[in-house]
């Protein structure tokens, strides 16, 4: 097992998040998200099966360990279920004879399309990071709005660039109201399905607001 954090910031930015995790296997640090552009994605989290021959076999979005919740102020965010984890288990019991295993022909027909704009905004979102890099803040913030603008549904461009301009707050409270919008279409969703068992579609737009307990507890003691 490999973890990746895909962070310009290096390992000032994540040390701290593997530190609290205490893994016990390997995790790197992806300052250029070279993985997402190998692998085709445009948000987090995502994982990806590769087999003994270096075979990719599943690759998915949208995929958490189980059930978590983030705080955004008054409003929890409900995000993830054990669907993915269970089918990892699964994969590493059975290989190739999982029924999780996808073919070649599926995985192509999930991976997201390219096109020129696609390309494009790839290309300034490099150019962001590189900027970034060099310590030239304005340029940086360009490139990566320009990036976003070119590929609105890439959640990393976004998430990247609201790190980079430092607007944590602001960032968490545009990701929510953008996210819950994307939900309310029918043609555009924060993450894909998976299609595993016992997968929680649409959990990402769960709120939980800070009240949402008391409420609960109140109506289940009217029904008694």
């Amino acid at each position: 097992m490999i973890s990746v954090a895909q962070d310009s910031g290096g390992a000032k930015a994540v040390d701290k998040w593997f530190d609290r995790a205490s893994p016990t296997f390997r995790c790197v640090i992806d300052t250029t998200h070279q993985i997402s552009s190998l692998f085709g994605w445009v948000n987090l989290p995502c994982a990806a099966w590769i087999d003994e021959q270096g075979r990719v076999v599943r690759s998915n979005e949208g995929v958490l360990p189980a059930e978590m919740g983030v705080n955004l102020g008054v409003v929890k965010l409900i995000a993830g279920d054990s669907s993915f984890s269970d089918a990892t288990r699964d994969w590493i019991e059975h290989g190739a004879a999982s029924e999780h295993v996808l073919s070649s022909a599926k995985l192509a027909e999930q991976t997201k399309p390219v096109t020129d704009e696609t390309l494009l905004a790839e290309a300034e979102f490099k150019l962001a990071l590189h900027f970034e890099a060099q310590g030239d803040k304005g340029r940086a913030r360009r490139h990566f709005a320009t990036a976003s603008e070119l590929a609105p549904d890439n959640w990393l461009y976004l998430r990247q660039g609201w790190t980079a301009s430092r607007s944590r707050a602001y960032s968490d409270l545009k990701s929510y109201r953008r996210m819950s919008r994307l939900n309310k279409n029918t043609d555009k969703v924060f993450s894909d399905r998976t299609g595993l068992p016992g997968e929680n579609y649409r959990r990402f737009t769960l709120p939980e607001w800070f009240w949402t307990p008391m409420l609960q507890r109140f109506k289940q003691r009217r029904r008694r």
